[in-house]
């Protein structure tokens, strides 16, 4: 809280200023002055959240003071501190919107008092001063968490134009990847359009979770006329400016009870996306009465994308994923098919991971399902996908070639067991083959052998550690599965070639 003083009595306006340290050292005092024209001037100038200020002074008296800056709308908090009771003074100084009027001598608990109540009111005004904002009024709409009273209403319209039964149109760009990249760009257009229009006003918000913006349209003069005006120059621009990077969709809200329910709306139209619809800018009557044929799921590629992912073949994964979109687009078919067809690819992908890789609990199968269902690009289902494929991949070998499922699932018991004394021949006595063959095959398929392997993986564990926590070696060395963390430090400096005190200090 920002606080000036007006005090003619120098003793009384350095001792205040002291008190005030004492009671919160987070207020800040902007200035004090000793007369009421220089008053005027210092809260003209810092405009304060509060003014503390004497009734009589030299020059101008406070009552002065504060009526000269009343008719300039300087709206700070005030309270009075004199040593005069005379009720025409107080009744003078509550008409001009003080807080508080104080007797001096000042008494702490009362200064104290008032001056939690002054913070108290400030708060509560910043929060209303926000909540009355455009962007909160518009988001809390799009959040279904919009009220309305009759002060709100007049508000709107007092301060933005338009009534909360008004006719509003949303426009949302769906960005996707090129967000980070493009959002600046957007946003700068998307405000330029605004602030030339004559016949609607709006206002840009940025969406960072939907990797989206979107634009309320209100104060508008002719509903086809905006719409067009949207479709035809606004779309046609920014598709040129952005490539075809950007998804873009339209709805109408009978006001902003309903903008929950358009912008729902909106994307679920933009789903319409996955069936191949012409790119520009997706409307109502665009999706209305549409033929579609009944779409069929490619039972064959879901077989070939399972035969990729168990084998790690990073090609035929992608072309599988290319094949199943171009056959989900082969014919106009209708998005919630496409869509349930998408789930269905996804879940055998993640099916697959969980029974063969062992991979269920590391992959967020929640995550994943829910991008495809609420994704309207083929972008965001393969880029879904491609984090099951991803983190397949043993740590060891994401860019080796392909290894068979029991070479896989060596690795994986590998990486879940390290630290628990794991052995080639408990492996192989789980996977029902020979020590010998387990050992040729591993060394044959991956290029190293299991023992270094397992050896290679626990000191990228001790690296880890060693970089990420506080831990002592003994620590460290039992986290990583060895007994001696002597033995620890010497096989870490055969394999690093450096202790792991001299790793930790040099890296960290």
């Amino acid at each position: 809280m920002r606080i000036v003083i007006v005090e003619d009595e120098a003793p009384i306006r350095e001792g205040l200023g002291k008190i005030l340290k004492k009671i919160n050292p987070g207020y800040e005092l902007a200035g004090s002055a000793a007369d009421g024209i220089a008053g005027l001037k210092l809260v003209e100038q810092v405009l304060p959240d509060l003014l503390i200020m004497d009734i009589r002074m030299p020059d101008m008296d406070g009552l002065t003071m504060l009526r000269k800056l009343r008719n300039e709308n300087v709206d700070c908090k005030v309270i009075v501190l004199t040593a005069y009771s005379d009720f025409n003074y107080a009744k003078q100084a509550i008409e001009l919107g003080i807080e508080y009027y104080l007797l001096k001598p000042i008494k702490i608990p009362e200064l104290k008092h008032a001056l939690k109540q002054v913070e108290d009111s400030l708060a509560e005004q910043r929060q209303k001063d926000q909540s009355m904002t455009l962007d909160h009024i518009f988001r809390s709409g799009i959040m279904g968490q919009f009220e309305t009273d009759g002060q709100l209403d007049h508000i709107l319209y007092e301060k933005y134009g338009f009534h909360w039964t008004d006719t509003l149109y949303l426009f949302v760009i769906r960005l996707g990847k090129a967000y980070d990249d493009k959002l600046v760009l957007l946003s700068d257009l998307l405000k330029d359009i605004g602030s030339h229009s004559s016949y609607f006003s709006s206002h840009v918000m940025e969406n960072e979770s939907r990797r989206a913006v979107t634009v309320v349209v209100y104060r508008t003069l002719e509903e086809k006329q905006v719409e067009s005006y949207f479709a035809k120059s606004v779309v046609p621009m920014l598709m040129a400016n952005l490539g075809d990077k950007g998804i873009y969709g339209w709805g109408k809200s009978d006001g902003l009870m309903g903008i929950a329910e358009a912008y729902r709306q909106i994307w679920v139209r933009m789903e319409w996306n996955l069936s191949g619809m012409d790119k520009g800018m997706i409307c109502k009557e665009d999706t209305e009465g549409i033929l579609t044929y009944p779409y069929k799921y490619p039972m064959d590629i879901d077989t070939q994308v399972k035969n990729a992912l168990l084998r790690h073949d990073k090609k035929e994964f992608e072309r599988c994923l290319r094949e199943f979109c171009r056959l989900s687009r082969a014919e106009i078919y209708h998005p919630l098919e496409i869509k349930d067809g998408c789930i269905r690819f996804t879940w055998a992908v993640l099916n697959t991971a969980k029974e063969f890789a062992g991979k269920g609990e590391e992959l967020s199968v929640q995550k994943i399902l829910q991008t495809v269902m609420d994704a309207v690009s083929w972008e965001e289902i393969m880029e879904a996908l491609w984090q099951v494929f991803e983190q397949m991949l043993p740590q060891d070998s994401q860019e080796g070639p392909p290894v068979g499922i029991m070479v896989q699932r060596t690795q994986n018991m590998i990486q879940e067991y390290y630290n628990q004394g794991i052995s080639l021949e408990m492996i192989a006595r789980k996977l029902n083959v020979s020590e010998e063959y387990l050992s040729s095959q591993f060394k044959k398929e991956t290029g190293s052998s299991f023992t270094e392997t397992l050896r290679r993986y626990k000191i990228d564990k001790v690296k880890k550690l060693l970089l990420e926590s506080g831990l002592k070696l003994n620590q460290i060395a039992v986290m990583a599965g060895y007994t001696d963390p002597k033995y620890m430090s010497k096989v870490f400096k055969e394999e690093v070639g450096m202790l792991p005190a001299e790793y930790r200090k040099t890296f960290k």
